[in-house]
């Protein structure tokens, strides 16, 4: 697929997402993927969207998937076995068996805190890491910390910043917005504030999607 009369005048791309969730780590792969073939300026803005509110700190989550999905352990095994291919394809580490479930909000609060230094993108890579590949608790303040410190982050301002809950309406909002424009799972995108795409697509799909864009500013 081809445009004509693409200008280099930035594409402007929302994106909500869930630093747990595992397709919005593979999106996040193949979307940096799409931004270097695009070679044109892009805007982008992340958002926070919270899958799961109502979920704990600590909860088992082979247990949620049988309980509240009614998925065997037989089922979970072909999933993970699934998505471990997928994963791989992309070049990301995941085990899923270190996987730590836990309330996101905190880990959104913090990469809209490194947003605001500048460093977004490094701590969402580092979450990323972290949740699924290290085994690492992203849903307390300590953890949290010490990993926005690997990053480069201040990790004081940090932990003030977690503590006093500053980052708490940003998050909210997020969510909000999200609501009003009937997203109902992540990851989820718009461009230029006309074009919404949803899902990890392929890295093409992405790059059409931009050209696209560019094409009809």
């Amino acid at each position: 697929m081809t445009f004509d009369h693409v200008t280099d005048l930035p594409v402007r791309v929302e994106i909500w997402a869930d630093v747990q969730c595992v397709w919005c780590y593979v999106a996040d792969a193949r979307w940096a993927d799409a931004l270097s073939q695009y070679g044109r300026p892009v805007e982008t803005v992340h958002r926070s969207f919270e899958l799961q509110s109502d979920s704990p700190v600590n909860f088992d989550a082979r247990a949620y998937l049988h309980t509240q999905r009614g998925m065997t352990p037989e089922d979970q095994e072909r999933a993970f076995e699934a998505m471990t291919r997928v994963t791989a394809a992309e070049g990301l580490d995941y085990d899923p068996a270190r996987i730590r479930p836990t309330n996101s909000h905190l880990a959104l609060e913090l990469l809209h805190y490194a947003d605001a230094h500048g460093q977004r993108q490094k701590l969402n890579d580092r979450l990323y890491a972290a949740y699924f590949a290290e085994g690492c608790h992203i849903g307390r303040i300590e953890d949290l910390v010490v990993l926005a410190g690997e990053v480069g982050l201040d990790t004081k301002l940090a932990h003030t910043a977690l503590t006093a809950g500053t980052y708490v309406m940003a998050v909210d909002t997020d969510n909000a917005r999200a609501r009003s424009l009937g997203v109902q799972g992540v990851p989820f995108y718009v461009i230029n504030n006309t074009y919404g795409i949803s899902g990890a697509q392929p890295t093409n799909t992405f790059v059409e999607a931009l050209t696209h864009a560019a094409a009809s500013s």
